[in-house]
């Protein structure tokens, strides 16, 4: 009784589409058609013309194209894009240095000269390794005396 309403707005209709494969066939349809009724006029071996008692029916296809509008929108004053800011890459670190153990200032052995002395070590002349470790207070070259 009642109709229902139109999906579309006043003036404008639903258009029907054609899909692309239907019209690839037929295209398709068509050429093969032609090829076979080529092939059996030529291979009828004479070449009188031959009337035609066919009949000629003229085909209409019909194509239809959508085209989609941009959407322009334009901008408000409140509407601002924020400025971008790029971040830094940050630097990468520096490979540490390892520091050479330091050299004992004293004897790792003996806290001492005497205690040194009492173990039957000493005394150091300068150039050795252990002159290093005790202190020359009169600067003859010798340590632990």
């Amino acid at each position: 009784m009642y109709s229902q309403p139109s999906q579309y707005p006043p003036g404008r209709q639903q258009r029907r589409r054609v899909s692309a494969v239907v019209v690839v066939v037929v295209a398709v349809g068509c050429s093969l058609f032609g090829c076979a009724v080529g092939a059996g006029i030529g291979a009828s071996g004479s070449a009188e013309p031959v009337a035609a008692s066919a009949t000629v029916t003229p085909t209409v296809t019909v194509t239809t194209t959508t085209t989609v509008r941009p959407v322009v929108t334009t901008p408000t004053a409140s509407a601002r894009p924020s400025p971008t800011r790029t971040a830094k890459p940050k630097p990468r670190p520096k490979p540490r240095k390892t520091a050479k153990p330091p050299k004992p200032r004293t004897d790792p052995r003996f806290s001492t000269c005497a205690e040194a002395k009492r173990h039957g070590f000493g005394p150091y002349r300068s150039g050795q390794t252990e002159y290093g470790w005790y202190e020359d207070r009169d600067h003859d070259g010798t340590v632990c005396e």
